[in-house]
């Protein structure tokens, strides 16, 4: 069933039957709306995103052979001869450093865009992913042991989990590698994608076919959604995927578990797992849908943050916060060591 975006509340009128389609081609950012400083803004996403899916089918050996490196490198990491704890702490990020050579994970996660324009193939081509609000982690099953990383491959915690390769009790010489949301307070990890599983890499695998093995094998494995039991310490559970050619406001208000929502991600069916910054997953605020897309929102999704006066104006305050941070961040680094 298509999407239904006409909604009273924010005063849509369809002009002509098949109109909704429409409502997702505009584009609502301009460049000289403002001066936006993003990655390749002079080549619009549209385009970024159908030259990176060419180049994606032509060189599909490139992300396998990335994918088959990753898997070695956790084989092959001497990492336990430097730490011993068994539990998740991320209270501190500065304080528990591995030695540079070892940080074997960092900047492998794929990481999205701000969503600029509305793709021209939504409705066909791109399935929704609801992130709560939490830690990104890389999770890590091997050798009898489970480990989650930061994206800057700084190592968290270990413990033991039931994916293949992840407790003394099963598989040992099997390993898993799968991209979470680590919610502390709950102490629940909720998983994105997935980049390996049981020693097959899928990186050079599509969204599509990553998504539906992702759901099947964690659907297998009961085990994952228990607590500390002896093959698992923590829930490693799914998220929902929604389809954009569905009722994405029906779907939203079934997403309480949820709250609080840190945003949604729009993942390209045909998109390949690629590390850094990717066109092909784009990101948005709950509360940014009816600007962009003209979807209702529940209205525990709906609320804006003090001082909000458009998403545009949103993501130039979000970039200029993160370059300021960056250049402290610098800043106390080249004082400590002086």
């Amino acid at each position: 069933m298509a999407t239904e975006v006409k909604d009273r509340s924010i005063g849509i009128n369809e002009r002509e039957n098949g109109n909704s389609r429409a409502i997702f081609y505009k584009k609502p950012i301009k460049k000289d709306n403002y001066n936006l400083d993003i990655d390749n803004i002079d080549t619009p996403q549209e385009i970024r995103r159908q030259r990176l899916l060419q180049f994606q089918k032509k060189c599909r050996d490139i992300t396998f052979n990335t994918g088959r490196r990753i898997l070695e490198q956790s084989f092959n990491s001497e990492e336990d001869e430097f730490e011993d704890d068994m539990e998740i702490d991320d209270s501190n990020e500065k304080k528990c450093y591995l030695p540079k050579r070892y940080k074997y994970y960092a900047n492998q996660l794929m990481m999205s865009e701000w969503m600029l324009d509305v793709p021209q193939d939504l409705l066909e081509k791109w399935i929704i992913v609801p992130c709560p609000q939490g830690k990104r982690t890389l999770v890590v099953a091997c050798k009898g042991v489970t480990k989650a990383y930061n994206k800057q491959g700084n190592r968290l915690g270990k413990f033991y989990s039931a994916l293949p390769g992840g407790n003394p009790y099963g598989h040992r010489s099997s390993c898993t590698i799968i991209d979470c949301i680590w919610m502390k307070q709950q102490k629940i990890y909720y998983v994105l994608d997935v980049l390996a599983w049981s020693n097959q890499s899928l990186m050079n695998c599509d969204t599509e076919f990553r998504f539906f093995w992702l759901k099947s094998q964690l659907q297998e494995t009961k085990e994952l959604q228990e607590r500390d039991i002896y093959v698992n310490t923590f829930p490693i559970l799914s998220l929902p995927n929604i389809s954009c050619d569905t009722d994405i406001s029906l779907a939203l208000a079934n997403l309480s578990n949820l709250h609080p929502l840190d945003g949604l991600l729009f993942y390209h069916r045909d998109g390949q797992y690629t590390k850094g910054r990717t066109p092909l997953v784009t990101w948005l605020k709950p509360f940014m849908l009816p600007e962009v897309l003209g979807i209702f929102v529940p209205a525990l999704f709906d609320e804006k943050p003090d001082g909000y006066i458009d998403f545009k104006y949103y993501i130039l305050n979000s970039r200029a916060k993160k370059r300021k941070e960056k250049s402290e961040s610098q800043m106390d680094t080249a004082s400590g060591n002086s």
